[in-house]
């Protein structure tokens, strides 16, 4: 028998994009779904949804973030998701693009504002590092340190993680890109060992704590 449930396809019912939310029988991509999203809130939209943010490391190097939007009535979750090349060598030793997020009410600041906001953010977590790494020779190892892919990774005084559920519903910690399993979290901060450890639990899209 012949569902009578709604029919989704995959493509965005306005402009023919893939479609990535889905409202009763129709489909719609992020774009259309943000500007409808708005024009029923009373919500400007941004001009280009399709952003780019290009920020300089402490080594000179530039490190490409991709931004989305998601739209929640008046408020906006904007979201710069670093981006890796398929070819990049990190990606060997488990490497994943970095994340920054900040949410935005469009009755307080404009878009072009929450836009300027997230830049600052993501610069701020390009210029600081939670971790340094150390290349290891063939069969060296070291003893108070997380490794992989021929690195060491040292935690830094000050840092920040973020907690991820792994492809097999395992829990991973990412940190500076680097993603490890909770045991070699444990390993990357035995260089502290006989120290105490605080911390702060925040939401993304929660501004760095002053002490970053």
């Amino acid at each position: 028998m012949e569902s009578s449930g709604p029919r989704y396809t995959s493509l965005c019912a306005v402009c023919g994009k893939p479609a990535r939310v889905f409202m009763g029988s129709t489909s719609y991509c992020q774009d259309c779904y943000n500007h409808l999203t708005d024009y029923l809130a009373g919500v400007q939209s941004p001009t280009n949804d399709s952003y780019q943010i290009l920020a300089l490391d402490p080594s000179g190097h530039t490190v490409e973030f991709a931004v989305e939007r998601y739209a929640f009535g008046t408020a906006s979750v904007w979201t710069a998701v670093e981006q890796v090349p398929a070819d990049d060598p990190r990606r060997e030793w488990g490497y994943v693009g970095r994340r920054v997020s900040i949410a935005a009410d469009a009755r307080q600041v404009s878009q072009d504002e929450a836009y300027d906001a997230l830049m600052v953010k993501v610069q701020h977590l390009v210029d600081h590092a939670s971790m340094r790494t150390v290349p290891l020779g063939r069969g060296e190892s070291q003893e108070t340190s997380a490794q992989g892919g021929g690195r060491a990774f040292y935690a830094n005084e000050t840092g920040v993680a973020h907690i991820e559920p792994g492809e097999r519903g395992e829990r991973t910690v990412v940190v500076d890109g680097q993603r490890l399993t909770p045991e070699q979290f444990v390993d990357f901060l035995s260089c502290f060992e006989d120290f105490d450890l605080y911390w702060q639990v925040r939401n993304a899209t929660d501004e760095p704590p002053e002490w970053l």
